[in-house]
């Protein structure tokens, strides 16, 4: 902490936020890989693999990192933003199970889409069925099977399943977090705000391509760093059932989002000297 205090540059915040984003990350790789005390139900596998997904978002933004190739260093974290806030809405259920199930539906939304494209393509050729059809009708129907699905075609329409917007999900893990939301979607859509910043280089009024560097800041994996585990430890009781492990984890977690806590107080602190 005292040498970031003496930094004169942003390069030993943006080592400090690359370490302490590995260490978040060995964390949910080992939490996510923990042996369910019990086998897993529908709704707890989906919790569980919603932290798989959550640990291997983290493990990606590592690599690109390490690799200085992060120009979709925002959509990579827009797409953990949302992971999140899935869960969160998830563990807040009832205990009826109603939220799962509207996970569930909405999303094979797009397979009942799909296997009517198949049934009218096969109508359309007088029954004539190609074989990666077979395929693709087999794969909807396991996924939906394992999802306690009867029957895809059956589905209703988004509007009446009721699952709640990327918005309205994200807006539970606070009121500042849609904001940088909505700032990966100039990455994941290619906007000119991203070709501009990131595959461009303006100089005296000329472009030219920029095939090498991007704009690498430590606000991201900071900001990814806290709000992954705060989410985890404000939900430790539901995904993490055994008490002795959730004793053992909760003060190493604590530490970490204090100790990131003060390195991005102490960066703003710099960018504001």
């Amino acid at each position: 902490m005292e040498a970031l205090r003496r930094a004169t540059t942003e390069s030993p915040y943006m080592e400090a936020a690359f370490y302490l984003l590995r260490e978040a990350t060995h964390w949910f790789s080992i939490i996510a890989a923990l042996k369910p005390t019990a086998p897993l139900t529908r709704d707890d596998a989906i919790l569980r693999g919603l932290l798989v997904r959550t640990c291997k978002l983290l493990r990606l933004t590592l690599r690109e990192l390490h690799a200085r190739e992060t120009f979709q260093q925002l959509s990579v974290s827009r797409d953990t933003i949302e992971t999140l806030a899935t869960l969160v809405y998830l563990i807040g259920d009832d205990g009826t199970g109603v939220r799962f199930d509207q996970y569930v539906m909405n999303s094979l939304v797009a397979e009942r889409e799909l296997l009517r494209d198949i049934q009218q393509n096969i109508g359309g050729r007088n029954g004539e069925t190609w074989s990666i059809e077979e395929r693709m009708q087999r794969s909807i129907a396991a996924t939906a099977k394992a999802a306690d699905i009867d029957d895809v075609s059956q589905l209703p329409g988004r509007a009446r399943i009721g699952y709640p917007s990327a918005e309205e999900r994200i807006k539970l893990l606070g009121p500042s977090v849609y904001i940088g939301y909505r700032m990966g979607s100039a990455e994941t859509h290619g906007d000119w705000h991203d070709v501009y910043r990131n595959h461009l280089s303006f100089d005296d009024g000329e472009f030219t391509p920029n095939l090498s560097s991007y704009d690498v800041r430590p606000q991201v994996p900071l900001m990814l760093v806290k709000l992954s585990v705060a989410v985890f430890l404000d939900n430790i009781g539901r995904l993490v059932p055994d008490e002795t492990t959730a004793r053992f984890l909760e003060p190493r977690l604590k530490d970490l989002v204090k100790r990131t806590g003060k390195v991005d107080a102490l960066h703003e602190r710099f960018l504001c000297s």
